[in-house]
């Protein structure tokens, strides 16, 4: 059954906040990708490529909590990591299932505060700095069983001067 229903432009506060939410939900899924990529190199260093491939595909099948216990379980990441993305979990669940609660009045008004975009966005910018560590202590792993990893490590060093942080006024 179709309904009639009217369409209403978002305002710019609602853009902002949708533009905020995406990049987050983004950056937090390449922090789950490149944990998925890291937790299957360290965990089958001298597998094939093939096996390793399968291992990925399960791996990539779990959501972020279930990726970052199995990182606790097999102690793969220095402890400060660990940390860092425990802490991380724990910002993403709420970016992920509560972000509305409390703001529901906010929402149906159009009205999105600055308090939240910087709260999204402080996500947002914590998932691209967590990114960079795991793809850091992963290339300490790659030379630690013997790879040249320099140009790579250029390339990272690049990406690190471009994440920026934002603030909304």
């Amino acid at each position: 059954m179709k309904e009639n229903i009217m369409k209403i432009p978002s305002n710019d506060n609602e853009i902002s906040f949708y533009t905020s939410l995406g990049e987050s939900l983004i950056k937090t899924q390449v922090v789950e990708q490149s944990l998925s990529h890291s937790i299957t190199l360290k965990m089958n260093p001298n597998e094939t490529k093939e096996r390793a491939d399968e291992f990925l595909k399960r791996q990539q099948r779990y959501t972020l909590g279930r990726a970052i216990k199995i990182a606790n379980e097999e102690n793969l990441y220095n402890i400060s990591l660990q940390e860092e993305l425990n802490a991380f979990l724990v910002q993403r669940n709420w970016l992920v299932h509560n972000v509305i609660i409390g703001n529901e009045e906010d929402f149906n008004a159009g009205v999105i505060k600055n308090e939240l975009l910087d709260k999204i966005d402080s996500i947002s910018d914590k998932a691209a700095v967590i990114h960079l560590k795991i793809e850091y202590d992963l290339l300490d792993f790659c030379e630690s069983q013997g790879q040249d990893m320099s140009k790579f490590r250029a390339v990272l060093k690049l990406q690190e001067q471009g994440i920026r942080v934002r603030k909304h006024s």
